[in-house]
């Protein structure tokens, strides 16, 4: 039967850090996002193979390759990026995977803004199925299975054209 590991408030994520493999494998992602981490190596460090990433606008992408391509194109017109949690969930299932469940602020500094508060703030919500990695030389031995990712991107109309890439409703081209 499936099982609540942990439920975590943003200041007690902040206080105490990661508990568990997966939750450690999580921080190290959103770190590597953070950090623009995924301007090199592979995603395969952190999607499987055949892992499905689920956007908020209704498309899809499948394995870390495809997820590190799509990353660049999304996150690169931006300054920087730093996520700030709120709350995280785990629940370990009687299959070996773990689900997390993540609310955060995703906060987005646009080209030219070089000071320390964002330009925007977006709410937003992971939730992963994450796993025992396909490869070696992976965070924790885990990757992500499948993603599903929402966050309010309508935020950002004011500040992108509308064809950049978050909005597509359509896999944009890698």
């Amino acid at each position: 039967m499936p099982e609540l590991t942990s439920q975590l408030s943003g200041a007690e994520w902040e206080a105490v850090g990661p508990q568990t493999p997966a939750q450690r494998f999580f921080k190290a992602y959103v770190d590597t996002v953070d950090s623009a981490g995924f301007n090199h190596g592979s995603g395969q460090r952190f999607y499987a193979k055949d892992a499905i990433f689920h956007n908020q606008n209704g498309v899809h992408y499948v394995g870390g390759d495809e997820m590190w391509a799509w990353m660049k194109q999304l996150f690169n017109q931006f300054e920087r990026l730093k996520h700030d949690y709120l709350r995280l969930c785990e629940i370990h299932g009687d299959d070996g995977t773990s689900q997390i469940f993540s609310q955060n602020v995703r906060n987005i500094w646009l080209p030219g803004n070089s000071t320390n508060t964002p330009s925007v703030s977006i709410p937003m919500s992971f939730v992963c199925r994450i796993g025992a990695a396909d490869i070696p030389d992976t965070v924790e031995g885990l990757q992500f299975k499948e993603v599903w990712l929402y966050w309010d991107t309508k935020m950002l109309e004011p500040h992108l054209q509308r064809d950049a890439v978050v909005f597509l409703g359509e896999k944009a081209r890698l």
